[in-house]
């Protein structure tokens, strides 16, 4: 068996990525988009998916693959398989009673909210897209490849790594190393499966069809001809016994051919294609990060598959974590940057975990409830997907906005600490000065501007706030300044929007500083900081250049702030 000499040579790479899945790659492709490539991702099975394990992409998911350019290949490949209009349906059998509708169509008022919509796509499609976009972009992928140990210090991880199929050892060196994969202990269990059930769904049900009956408690996805799909087995048996609360152990082909038959309700052929069991299980780990070893994706957080929420939250950790590892890694961040991942996401992901188990109980497992069983009362899909919201150094923000981890992106206002709200924006290029050539784009969602860099969007009078970000931005290029780059906006004069000034609570006079993830760290309604005597008190430049380095880390820690424990009694 080949073992690593210890003069063998060592792999050097910026982070090393353990778990190679959706939030793996998506983690590698973001890290080469802001500039940090060659990362290592590695993953111990040999290949991306290959099997149709179905995925529901959220709209704020669906804008961080905009960022990527994938978004458009994702909906060609999705309308291909799936239909663009679908819901969220009960039955008792897909042949017998239909109980109600839980949603009739999962983008209804999306619109307002989102340039991006929810849409259906296997892993099985989207992962071979998303491998080439990473390593077209420089990341380096190595399946068949496992984590054998690893030891950190004060400047980084040294892990040991096998190659499966030789037994290949080799050392890494990284500055940063995160976990993405998850456990796989077993409880539940994942029927795949091809059969024409065309007749029992067509012109009834187009979309996630919820199965409840005395033999079966879960849910079907099937694509649009009816005749491929799967059925999550969540509770199978008797209701309220323990052997039905773990269909998925010693699951064999016969158990699972009487699974789906009762989930049907009618004598129909079918091809089992792949059983594949799971863990169903709501939890959170206690920390996201020690040291120089983080957690993302399963590693951090584990859910049931009701409503997509585990995938769509890992991917989010991936945007969260991306920016802030490629600023310290380029020295234009303090190293404590990277602390306000776990204060930003745990808090996230605990009330998404608590969310996802209410849904669980009530829509395919009511037989566990109990009265000494504590649950959330379940808030909207929406508030989960676009409305959370963080509280940390990397904001100006001195709690959580409102006091809430999750609210309605509907009606809530923009302000730090909260997700960029969607507005179709009309803005000039940042030379732009009074008298100047204005030259007025056509309208387009704020989402096109975010996503590569801190953008500083300024309202159509506020001639300071532009000239401050240029000159931060030619002292960073001439005289070495390390901060980054600020991509610089004016809202067009003839055509600003009064609603956009209500929403983001600014004047036409103000500005708004978004972060490369499109959430807002800090806003100036407008710009008004004057002394006794009307001069300024502080200098637009000066001030501007106060919040980039408080947030980015390299001063000293504002008073108060907690991170993860202040929002804890928010949950």
């Amino acid at each position: 068996m080949a073992t690593q000499l210890d003069n063998d040579p060592v792999l050097e790479t910026p982070v090393l990525i353990i778990g190679s899945s959706m939030v793996g790659m998506t983690l590698s492709a973001l890290l080469a988009k802001h500039g940090i490539a060659d990362c290592l991702t590695i993953e111990k099975h040999s290949s991306t998916a290959i099997h149709p394990r179905a995925a529901l992409f959220h709209p704020r998911t669906m804008q961080i693959y905009r960022e990527l350019g994938l978004y458009e290949a994702m909906k060609a490949e999705s309308y291909k398989h799936y239909d663009e209009l679908a819901g969220l349906y009960a039955v008792e059998t897909l042949a017998a009673q239909d109980f109600g509708t839980w949603m009739k169509d999962i983008n209804e008022g999306l619109e307002d909210i989102s340039p991006t919509p929810r849409m259906f796509l296997t892993q099985q499609m989207f992962e071979p897209l998303l491998r080439e976009h990473a390593t077209t972009h420089g990341a380096r992928l190595q399946f068949s490849t496992e984590l054998v140990d690893f030891q950190q210090d004060a400047e980084g991880v040294m892990a040991t790594i096998r190659d499966i199929e030789t037994g290949a050892e080799q050392r890494v060196r990284a500055k940063y190393m995160i976990a993405c994969d998850g456990n796989r202990s077993f409880d539940s269990v994942t029927i795949y499966f091809r059969a024409d059930l065309s007749r029992f769904v067509e012109g009834r049900y187009n979309g996630v069809i919820y199965v409840n009956n005395d033999e079966i408690r879960g849910f079907f996805r099937l694509d649009k001809t009816g005749r491929e799909g799967f059925l999550v087995v969540n509770t199978a048996g008797k209701q309220g016994t323990e052997e039905s609360r773990h269909p998925g152990k010693d699951i064999t082909n016969e158990r699972a051919s009487e699974i789906l038959r009762a989930a049907i309700g009618a004598d129909v052929d079918f091809e089992i294609t792949l059983l594949s069991p799971w863990r169903a299980v709501c939890d959170v780990a206690e920390r996201f990060q020690v040291d120089r070893v983080l957690l993302a994706g399963d590693a951090a957080h584990t859910v049931t598959p009701h409503g997509g929420f585990g995938g769509n939250t890992g991917i989010q950790d991936a945007h969260n974590l991306a920016w802030k590892l490629a600023l310290v890694l380029q020295g234009k961040a303090g190293l404590e940057l990277i602390s306000t991942y776990e204060a930003e996401r745990w808090p996230v992901a605990t009330k998404t975990v608590n969310q996802v188990f209410e849904r669980y109980i009530v829509r395919t497992a009511p037989e566990l409830q109990t009265e000494d069983l504590e649950m959330e009362e379940e808030i909207p899909e929406p508030w989960l997907e676009l409305g959370y919201q963080y509280h940390s150094r990397a904001l100006t923000t001195t709690s959580l906005p409102n006091g809430l981890v999750a609210t309605d992106p509907s009606t809530s206002k923009a302000q730090a600490g909260t997700m960029a709200r969607h507005a179709l924006l009309w803005t000039t290029n940042s030379k732009a000065d009074e008298g100047g050539n204005w030259e007025s784009t056509k309208p387009r969602p704020i989402a096109d501007f975010l996503g590569h860099g801190y953008v500083l969007l300024c309202g159509h009078k506020a001639v300071d706030w532009v000239r401050a970000g240029r000159s931060i931005n030619r002292r960073s290029k001439s005289e070495g300044e390390l901060l980054p780059e600020l991509s610089v906006h004016r809202l067009s004069p003839a055509i600003a929007k009064k609603a956009f000034y209500e929403k983001y609570q600014m004047t036409p006079q103000g500005c708004v500083l978004i972060r490369p993830d499109g959430f807002v760290a800090w806003q100036d309604g407008a710009a008004k900081e004057h002394d006794a005597q009307g001069a300024w008190a502080l200098q637009p430049e000066d001030k501007l250049r106060d919040v980039l380095e408080s947030i980015l880390c390299f001063t000293p820690a504002k008073s108060g702030f907690s991170g993860q424990e202040s929002v804890k009694s928010k949950l």
